[in-house]
């Protein structure tokens, strides 16, 4: 197969895996209140993922294609990655945001997904992300440390605003299940 082949099929995934969230976003509860920051933030680490390996200094991660074996094992992680990730999506049903936020009927989802990690959407972005950087190089090499760092910010995040809102639930269950990687963290 064409190592070109491989690079287009991860950028067909997101492509897919993006309108995909986007429609499904039509369906969620609404926020109790607005973070624009957060989505801005978002917003300008996915454009300066894909700027920074335009930079000379940057370029060394600019190493795809790579051989046939190591770009299908790239293309496997990434649709596993998604794939967990759409599981997440989907068992999340209305609670699910773009953002840290509170959710009009906000309900504690342990489902799932949900029993193996408290946030498997980032778990199966950043496993998406692992295999899109070994097939891809560039912007996903740096879209994986930038989303990332956000995504460790907003476990955080996420945890404490779960904690104040299912003050009897989510105490057991942060307890009993991990973040973001099973049986580890």
């Amino acid at each position: 197969m064409n190592p070109m082949a491989f690079i287009w099929l991860v950028y067909a995934a997101w492509i897919l895996l993006i309108v995909y969230l986007t429609v499904s976003a039509f369906g969620a509860k609404r926020d109790t209140e607005e973070h624009m920051p957060q989505r801005l933030g978002l917003m300008v680490a996915m454009i300066a993922a894909f700027l920074l390996p335009r930079l000379s200094i940057f370029r060394f991660v600019n190493f795809a294609p790579v051989n046939a074996v190591l770009s299908s094992i790239g293309v496997v992680v990434t649709v596993a990655g998604m794939a967990f990730l759409v599981w997440a999506r989907q068992s999340l049903g209305g609670n699910w945001s773009q953002i840290v936020s509170s959710k009009q009927g906000h309900e504690l989802v342990t489902s799932g997904p949900y029993r193996f990690v408290r946030h498997p959407m980032y778990t199966g972005g950043l496993v998406a992300c692992i295999g899109s950087a070994i097939v891809v190089g560039g912007g996903f090499v740096f879209l994986l440390i930038l989303l990332g760092a956000i995504f460790l910010w907003r476990v955080g995040a996420e945890d404490r605003l779960l904690a104040r809102q299912f003050p009897e639930e989510f105490p057991d269950y942060a307890r009993r299940t991990k973040a973001l990687i099973p049986f580890v963290w």
